[in-house]
């Protein structure tokens, strides 16, 4: 891990190392993302962003598309609407 230290402006900007703009394909007018955790700040790119997002999804996908789970989790919920209704005798409307 590399560390610098940088200033923070009077607009509470900072500048981000040419080296690392580079290295990570920060261009001028790219978006980035500033985490926040346990009192610390963190930069990412959009696209390290996604890959995290990714990632911790992953962990509950089980091998199984994205999708696909999408599909099943909102069957559960249409099956547990048309359970409601009809234990309150309503149907569906």
């Amino acid at each position: 891990m590399e560390q610098v230290t940088c200033k923070v402006d009077n607009q509470g900007r900072i500048t981000l190392p040419v080296e690392w703009r580079k290295a990570c394909r920060v261009d001028p007018g790219s978006e980035v993302f500033v985490v926040i955790t346990a009192n610390r700040l963190e930069v990412q790119t959009v696209e390290q962003s996604l890959d995290e997002a990714r990632r911790i999804a992953a962990k509950y996908r089980k091998g199984k598309p994205a999708v696909e789970m999408l599909r099943a989790q909102r069957q559960r919920g249409a099956g547990q609407k048309l359970k409601e209704a009809e234990h309150h005798g309503q149907g569906l409307r």
